[in-house]
Formats: structure tokens, sequence, C-alpha cells
């Protein structure tokens, strides 16, 4: 029995060394085998307490077993908390690489909308430009072409071109005409008498 406590503690010892390397796999492994010896133990201890029945002095017999098997499940609990501690840390450890990989996924995300924004932004002003660029030359040409008097560029194109004072002195009659006429059409209301409209009968 004694041996078996000293390979415990030797246990113990290589379990608390190497937890920081051990995975998951290696983790619950290590449960398992802390609990056949849990059972172990408590075979041994049920095995001794059943021998001291045999013995005259029964209860320092039975004292002995109980302590040799306190001593034994009290590494084994150190045993334990040495794996929870573990879990815990490991646990930690997953959370917070996932945290860092989720503030990088979102990090990535924002610079990518910006680089995205600046983009767009780009594109914006860059038509802009264009479409003022477009307006002003618009404008110029508009301007040019007031200010530059028809000129035919051939014979031809002289003959087709309506003569522009034939055409204002005929629109000037044509208004001369459309006053004189309204005016005819005003005398004319004006002469005739008011007429009354006739009375509702009862």
């Amino acid at each position: 029995m004694i041996q078996l406590a000293q390979w415990f503690l030797a246990a113990a010892a290589l379990a608390a060394g190497t937890a920081l390397a051990q995975s998951s796999e290696q983790v619950a492994a290590e449960r398992q085998r802390i609990e056949a010896e849990r059972r172990t133990i408590e075979q041994a201890f049920a095995a001794e307490q059943k021998a001291c029945y045999g013995k005259f002095a029964v209860t320092g017999c039975i004292d002995k077993a109980r302590a040799k098997r306190r001593e034994l499940l009290s590494d084994l609990r150190r045993q334990e908390i040495s794996l929870n501690d573990l879990e815990r840390r490991q646990r930690a450890g997953e959370r917070l690489q996932q945290l860092d990989e989720k503030a990088a996924e979102q990090r990535r995300r924002a610079e990518e909308a910006q680089s995205r924004g600046v983009a767009e932004q780009a594109e914006r002003d860059q038509r802009a430009q264009d479409k003022a660029a477009s307006a002003e030359e618009a404008a110029r040409r508009a301007q040019k072409k007031a200010a530059d008097p028809v000129q035919p560029r051939d014979a031809r194109e002289a003959r087709d071109m309506p003569d522009v004072e034939e055409n204002r002195r005929r629109h000037e009659e044509r208004v001369q005409d459309a006053q004189e006429h309204k005016a005819k059409v005003q005398q004319r209301a004006a002469g005739r008498k008011e007429v009354k409209p006739l009375p509702v009968p009862p």
C-alpha cells in the first residue's frame, strides 16, 4: 500500500509538471486514471478494514487504515484540483483566443469598410469634378456660340439660311395686327349696353 501511495505522489508531481502541455483528451484520460485510483484505494481500505476485524486492536487498526486512505484520497483531490485549474486556464485561453480572433475580424472589416468608403468618396469626387468640367465646357461653348455672329461657311448655307430681318419685320407686323384687333374688340364690347339678367320667378 505504501508503494501505491508513492506511485500516486509521483503521478501527481508528473501531472503538475506537465499540466500546461496537456490537451483536453489528456485531461479526460487523467480524470479516468484518478477515478480508477480512487476505486482502488476504496477497495484496499475495505480489505484492510475487513482484516482489522480479525485483530485484537480493531479500532487502532481501522484508524490507521482510515488515515492512510485519507492521505491517498487527499493526494487524488489535489490532482483533481490541478486538473480543474488546467481546464479553467485552457478554457480561458480558448476564450481569449476567440475574443482576439473576433477583434481581429472586426478590425479587418472596419478597415475594409473604411477603404471602401475612401474609394467610394474618391469616385464621387471624380464624378463631381467630371460633371463640373463638362458643365464648364458646355457653358464655354454656349458663350462662344452666343458671341460669334452667324457666318455661313459657304454660299449654299447663305442661300438656305432664312432672312433674319425679313422674319423680324413679319413678326412685328403680326404683333401690331393682333394689338389692333384686340383694341377693336374692346371698343365693340364697351359700346354694347349692359344686359341685365332676367329676374328669377318666385
